[in-house]
């Protein structure tokens, strides 16, 4: 049996579309907070029998859910070219910035192995029906981290860099695709069924910026994975056009674009989403609201649904739970 998730990227307009959520392994479980309170988030993401635990939790509660998506971190690219990361409860802060790093800094492996084996343990106590996800930081948002140190609100250091170096930028920018596509190639030999390539600040650079670093370098992430449906997120109110020919089955459509919108101007893709994670915050009448008003307006298409971006840490289960079973009518 192929997965509905699978079949949905692989351009079939389901009945009822496959659902999950971005971020949906994490903080707004009471489970995931119990078990968080015993141990650092560091040995969530490096321990492969606690990250099968972080993922599989949400899959136990929602039963309806049709991906489970591998608890993990965007970061360990980072971490595996020698930035030395560390994820403390204010935000992720890096030891050395990849400007400090020679370009040909040898990648570690080993980082990625916990993941992989993570996956295969969930993969082996999935149902049927749930798809395994595996993803990757697209290589812009990892330059804006590498270059920055740690999260910022206008990213200043990492994009003056793309002006004031753009040889240099480029460079680290390509290192980067092929690090992200070695990573999503490692998780889709692992077991994963399907990849999202995540470019969460992509909503910071102008259009002419966006084009001339970050398009060009998602494309080369993404033509280098093969075996798996592959989604790409863009994280910005303007989608570029210059989605529609990226080398993936699907677009995530963030919550601030119209998902009609999105259909008419991307028709070759399968569309993800969207609805704003904030409405899960207004109660189960708004949020129900609003995700059947999706659902009705890409009957008749291929598509998941799935948040604009990921789920809130205050977010109550019960309304996830509601959404999934309006999703599923």
């Amino acid at each position: 049996m192929t997965a509905p998730l699978i079949r949905a990227l692989q351009g079939e307009a389901l009945p009822t579309p496959p659902v999950w959520f971005m971020r949906q392994a994490g903080r707004f479980l009471p489970e995931y907070r119990a078990l968080r309170a015993k141990v650092t988030f560091e040995q969530l993401l490096y321990d492969p029998d606690l990250a099968a635990e972080v993922t599989l939790q949400p899959v136990r509660r929602f039963p309806k859910l049709d991906g489970a998506i591998i608890f993990s971190d965007i970061l360990v690219i980072l971490e595996a070219l020698g930035c030395e990361v560390t994820i403390p409860e204010g935000g992720p802060r890096l030891g050395k910035t990849l400007d400090l790093i020679p370009l040909d800094q040898p990648l570690d492996e080993r980082i990625f192995e916990p993941v992989q084996a993570a996956i295969r343990k969930v993969k082996a106590n999935l149902p049927e029906h749930v798809a395994m996800l595996g993803f990757a930081g697209a290589p812009w948002t990892l330059l804006a981290y590498g270059i920055e140190g740690k999260g910022s609100k206008n990213w200043t250091r990492a994009k003056a860099f793309l002006h004031a170096e753009p040889a240099k930028a480029k460079a680290w920018l390509d290192r980067l695709a092929d690090v992200a596509a070695r990573l999503l190639n490692l998780h889709i030999g692992a077991g994963a069924q399907g990849v999202q390539l995540f470019d969460t600040w992509a909503g910071e650079l102008d259009p002419e910026d966006y084009a001339t670093f970050a398009l060009p370098a998602a494309d080369r992430t993404l033509r280098q994975v093969e075996g798996a449906p592959k989604l790409f997120f863009a994280r910005t109110g303007n989608m570029p056009q210059g989605l529609q020919t990226l080398p993936c089955e699907g677009l995530a459509v963030p919550w601030q674009v119209s998902i009609v919108e999105a259909r008419q101007r991307f028709p070759m893709k399968v569309l993800q989403g969207n609805l704003d994670p904030v409405a899960l915050l207004s109660g189960r009448d708004v949020a129900c609201r609003k995700a059947r008003a999706i659902v009705e307006s890409m009957k008749g298409h291929a598509h998941v649904f799935n948040l604009g971006h990921g789920l809130l840490p205050e977010t109550d289960p019960e309304v996830v739970g509601a959404v999934i079973d309006t999703v599923k009518q």
